[in-house]
């Protein structure tokens, strides 16, 4: 069954290029929800809500450089707004998604981390507005875990794990496995910035849930997540996320319930390797 994750957009024209400052005809990008166009040296992604995305413009357009890591900066429009005709505009960055190279990922984490630590929570994280955000929220204690019997399965070979988390918070991106841009030359750069209120750590804790079960990774290229403070817990708390996610999207998208179940208990890989090496 295909899902359905909202609302579609007309594809981006020149017309809304040239506003951003590229004579480039828009052509797709693969990956994610496939909603991405490149034009030239530009990227260009639905708008969305009007507050979400001048937030998120004012942010990364006040991030300092950094030698450590790259991300994308938002693009004005002609018009001198950050949104036209549905569509907002960032720099494109060079790379290609590569798997593992672990090292080189978290390390271009940890500075992309420190870099968002004065950034105060926004409002649009405050509450949950989706599956993705309500999995968050239950993964870090905010909201109780209450699915069908399948889940609550997989929830009880978590629980025994969970321990207080770190009052400290701060903006970290919740998404990043997927989304890492590797260059031969130019440090790592991550992309599609999902925001997430949480302990220092919790970025990683869910990438490293993602390696072992999308990724296939290995044990050996698995070992430099130990130098991650306070990893297991947080990997433990990342596939939690991910199983709530699953959950969520049978209510949100209409999601077949077999289908997330069997996608939920994947994740069974993450339990056995958190078990066996912590």
């Amino acid at each position: 069954m295909k899902i359905n994750y909202g609302v579609k957009i007309a594809p981006p024209t020149i017309e809304i290029a040239r506003a951003f400052g590229s004579n480039k005809e828009p052509v797709p990008l693969k990956g994610g929800q496939n909603t991405s166009y490149v034009a030239g040296n530009i990227v260009l992604k639905p708008a969305g809500g009007k507050s979400g995305t001048e937030w998120r413009a004012r942010v990364f357009s006040s991030l300092p450089e950094s030698s450590e890591v790259r991300f994308h900066r938002p693009i004005k429009s002609i018009h001198g707004d950050w949104a036209h005709k549905g569509y907002v505009a960032w720099t494109f960055l060079k790379g290609e998604h590569v798997k593992g190279q672990y090292d080189k990922k978290l390390k271009a984490s940890r500075a992309f981390h420190e870099l968002l630590k004065g950034v105060p929570q926004p409002e649009g994280l405050k509450t949950p507005k989706g599956p993705w955000s309500t999995g968050n929220w239950v993964a870090l204690s905010q909201k109780e875990f209450n699915y069908d019997q399948e889940f609550m399965d997989l929830y009880n070979q978590i629980k025994p794990h969970l321990k207080p988390l770190p009052e400290d918070r701060q903006l970290v991106h919740g998404d990043m496995y997927q989304n890492f841009l590797l260059d031969e030359i130019l440090p790592p750069a991550l992309i599609d910035f999902s925001g997430v209120w949480a302990p220092n750590g919790f970025a990683e804790g869910i990438m490293l849930a993602d390696a072992i079960n999308w990724g296939n990774a290995t044990i050996e290229e698995l070992e430099v997540f130990k130098q991650v403070p306070n990893i297991e817990q947080m990997a433990w708390r990342g596939a939690l996320t991910r199983i709530a996610e699953l959950a969520e999207h049978i209510k949100w998208f209409g999601m077949e319930k077999a289908d997330a179940v069997q996608k939920a208990r994947n994740f069974q890989k993450v339990f056995d390797y958190l078990n066996q090496n912590f």
